[in-house]
Parts: structure tokens; sequence; C-alpha cells
């Protein structure tokens, strides 16, 4: 049995896109951060760092949200992944670039622009997204040029590359993102949202009570 505990935040809906994609059965429960359900004992005995997502596979507890990614698809014959280390090798590249990189600088207007309004009340501050933003003016090239002659980051098929960058992506539509200068990855996304995976991940966290009314 698996039961992933998350949030309607990027890390816990890479876990659920992933496990979407992989038509796995499991139980969503939300853990309402905003009510610090996060920092009761029964959810720090689960995840000692008061995280989300976590995953309970039988008992077995996982934490971090690619990993629990990672195991979920070996565990079904290596779909979105490879058991080839090469092809492996190389998704896991695109998936740390996604994370260490393009989606490190996405999650600060994610950070800025809507956790800080929404919970602390507070603007954005005006510093920290002019610094995201000229990084990703470096790095957010090096995914345009994957996806120009490749219907995903990773080739012909949707890999973890793909669930977990979609995550981060997913900011731009709550914050001033402008993608308007990357015509590939705007395809790619707008192809992506149209999956099934991406339609059953909102319905999960409606049914749930995890959408937030972000401003």
């Amino acid at each position: 049995m698996f039961t992933i505990y998350g949030y309607n935040t990027f890390n816990p809906i890479k876990v659920l896109l992933t496990a979407e994609e992989l038509g796995l059965d499991y139980t969503y429960v939300n853990v309402e951060l905003g009510k610090g359900e996060n920092k009761l004992p029964d959810y720090l005995a689960r995840h000692p760092l008061g995280k989300v997502p976590a995953l309970d596979h039988d008992g077995e507890i996982l934490l971090e949200s690619a990993a629990i990614c990672r195991y979920l698809a070996r565990l079904h014959d290596h779909r979105l992944y490879a058991a080839d280390p090469l092809p492996a090798a190389r998704i896991d590249a695109l998936v740390d670039t996604a994370t260490l990189h393009v989606g490190r600088w996405l999650a600060v207007y994610f950070w800025e622009e809507v956790i800080c309004r929404h919970f602390f009340k507070r603007e954005p501050n005006a510093a920290a997204i002019d610094e995201a933003a000229g990084f990703l003016k470096n790095q957010l090239p090096y995914f345009e040029q994957q996806l120009a002659s490749a219907d995903f980051l990773c080739g012909s098929e949707v890999t973890l590359a793909d669930t977990i960058a979609y995550a981060y992506f997913q900011i731009q539509d709550t914050t001033s993102i402008d993608l308007s200068a990357y015509p590939h990855i705007v395809r790619w996304y707008g192809e992506f949202s149209e999956r099934p995976s991406v339609a059953a991940v909102k319905q999960r966290l409606a049914e749930a009570g995890g959408l937030l009314p972000y401003p």
C-alpha cells in the first residue's frame, strides 16, 4: 500500500505526477502546512524535518521528492526512468538541472510572490526576484535547446525529468514569470498540461482540500 503525504507545492506535486504517470494505486493525505500539521508529533515521527512530501510504502518511509520518484519508477520496471546506467544518468542530469538550477530559481518566485504574500502578508523582495530572473536567463536556454528537437526533455517519451520539471514550471501559473521568449518550453508545458496525470493530480488535491486560493 502506498500513501503519499503532501501539500499543494511543487515538491509533493512531482511525486503525485510521477505516481499518476505510473498508474500507481495510492492514497493521498494532505498535510495542512498553514495549520502546522507538519509539526505535530505524529507527522514528525514520519518526517523528522517536518517537510513534505513523504511516502509510506507498507510501513517503510521514504523522504525527498526526487528519491521517491526514482523509487516508484524502479518499482514499475523502470518506467519513466531506465535500467541501463547511461540513459538513467542522462535522466538524472536533467532531474538535477531541474531541481538544483532552474527549479531553484523558479521557486524564488513562488516563495516571494505566493507564499510570502499568502502566509506572511508581505510584498515580494524585488532584489530576490531580480536575482532569480538573472539566473533563469542563463539557464532556461538549456531546457529550450533540449526541447527544440524532442517532445520531452529526454527525447520522445515522458521521463522523471518531465514530471519533476513540470512541477516547477507550474509556478508560472501563479507568479509573474514570463516564458514567452522560450517557445519550445511553452509548447512542452502546454502539451504536458493536457495529460491525464495533471488533471488527476488536481482532482486529488481538490478532494483532499489541498487546493489553496493563491492570489
